[in-house]
């Protein structure tokens, strides 16, 4: 069945009625837009004029991307209706209560008041003595330290009152005491009084008594001392016999003294003796002396070399404000090897502008071959030059005068040639209630000291010579040597 058209007012009227329908919907929408555009603007309105009276309260930045802006923002909603700004103001005003109790107190004045404040106890503080440092820019650390100092004081305070009354208490307690004793001894008084008194009646009797007891013991002690008198007068005579004797001794003493100074080496006058001369100067470094075999000649003995015009120096310093300064010597040399009666000895070292010729003068201190010299060695002693004197070159010192012929003993005696000293011993003062190994330290240096001024005094009593590290080093040759 075909389909059936539409009638032509069917048509116009649903277009008609599409349109109506149109044109309302238009209204419409025109109506709404002119109506919400213009809440738009006022809204816009009221944004603006809003920043416009927040911009000198509010940075919209900070507000935005500040944690802790936000964090106040939280806060204050814990606290409805206050807002975070007035939230913020009366943390403020809470903080200025705090602080100087008036909550409308300014910011600025706060802080004025709070450094001014803190100086001020800075000031009382210095003025009492105490050390309590305060700052400028931490309140509760001010307030921390001064609550410990007061604390450290409260404490004190306490001990002391403790103290004063435990003080009291015994001060109570010696009055106590006291007074019971002076009754004790009233009592005893009492007492002694009447005994006196009792005592007084057989005073008599006893005087009598006493006389004769007297008479016998004048009689007994007359006896005595007339024997003290001759025992002292026995005695007298005696010592008279000692001291006569005594002084036959120190005469005699002092005859062997002067004996033994004759051949003893004279300190104040040149070394008489050479030990022997150069024999030949053949050059490349190297001379020969009339030294050799069967005349204890070693390699490694040295020797000091002087003109033979001159002759040897006096053993004694020629300038006693500097006791380190040498006698003027040609050279040094060194024993190589002997052969037959002559050895032949490397230069050690020549003084500028002096020359090694035949007959020049050699001596070694130590070496002699007709005797055997007695050496005393005491001190520490420096041979390398560093400046730091140890024991330890004492002993070097010994072994050069044992292997060169000498002999070494401990005590300066009549037997005594040379005594060789080293640095005097320092003694360092003691502080103030020094402790055990302080004191053991300084008794130790005390002693050493003592040793090294006695062995000096005495060898000076026995006119015995006395030299120095450089000077002994010298007359042997070695001075040169000991410091490689």
């Amino acid at each position: 069945m075909p389909p059936i058209a539409p009638s032509p007012q069917g048509s116009r009227a649903t277009l008609i009625t599409s349109l109506v329908i149109f044109v309302i919907l238009f209204v419409t929408s025109t109506i709404m837009a002119i109506h919400f555009y213009t809440q738009w603007e006022a809204s816009e309105k009221v944004v603006a004029d809003t920043k416009n009276a927040l911009k000198d309260a509010v940075n919209t930045n900070v507000i935005s991307n500040n944690k802790e802006v936000a964090e106040l923002i939280s806060q204050s909603k814990g606290h409805a209706p206050l807002t975070g700004i007035e939230y913020a103001v009366q943390q403020k005003d809470d903080l200025a209560k705090l602080i100087t109790s008036n909550p409308a107190a300014q910011t600025e004045a706060v802080k004025a008041d709070t450094l001014r404040t803190m100086q001020d106890a800075r000031t009382q503080l210095k003025e009492a003595g105490q050390s309590v440092t305060l700052g400028d820019d931490n309140l509760l650390a001010n307030i921390k330290s001064l609550t410990t100092q007061i604390s450290a004081l409260g404490s004190a305070l306490k001990e002391s009152q403790k103290q004063t009354a435990d003080a009291n208490i015994a001060t109570a307690n010696a009055i106590k005491e006291r007074e019971a004793a002076v009754t004790g001894k009233q009592k005893d008084i009492d007492d002694a009084v009447a005994r006196a008194t009792a005592a007084e009646a057989k005073d008599t009797e006893r005087n009598t008594a006493a006389a004769a007891s007297a008479a016998a013991i004048k009689a007994s002690t007359d006896q005595q001392i007339k024997d003290a008198n001759a025992a002292t007068s026995s005695a007298q005579a005696e010592l008279g016999k000692v001291q006569q004797e005594l002084k036959k001794q120190l005469d005699l003493y002092q005859k062997l003294v002067s004996v033994l100074n004759k051949y003893r080496l004279n300190p104040t006058r040149a070394l008489m003796q050479p030990a022997g001369v150069i024999t030949r100067v053949p050059g490349n470094n190297t001379v020969f002396i009339n030294l050799g075999e069967g005349q204890q000649i070693s390699p490694g003995l040295t020797f000091e070399v002087y003109d033979k015009h001159k002759g040897l120096p006096s053993l004694t310093t020629l300038n006693p404000e500097n006791p380190d300064e040498l006698p003027a010597g040609k050279a040094s040399i060194e024993v190589i090897r002997t052969i037959g009666s002559t050895s032949e000895c490397r230069i050690i070292k020549v003084a500028p502008g002096q020359q090694i010729v035949e007959g020049d003068l050699i001596l070694n201190l130590i070496y002699n071959t007709h005797t055997k010299f007695t050496f005393v060695v005491y001190g520490d002693f420096d041979l390398a030059g560093t400046g730091q004197a140890t024991a330890g070159d004492a002993d070097i010192i010994r072994r050069l005068i044992t292997q060169w012929g000498g002999r070494v003993t401990d005590q300066v005696t009549v037997d005594t040639d040379f005594l060789v000293l080293g640095k005097e011993p320092q003694v360092l003062p003691l502080e103030d209630n020094p402790n055990a190994i302080q004191q053991e330290r300084h008794d130790k240096q005390q002693k050493a000291l003592d040793a090294f001024i006695d062995r000096e005094s005495h060898a000076i009593h026995l006119n015995i010579p006395i030299l120095n590290q450089n000077r002994f080093l010298y007359f042997v040759g070695y001075y040169d040597q000991a410091k490689r």
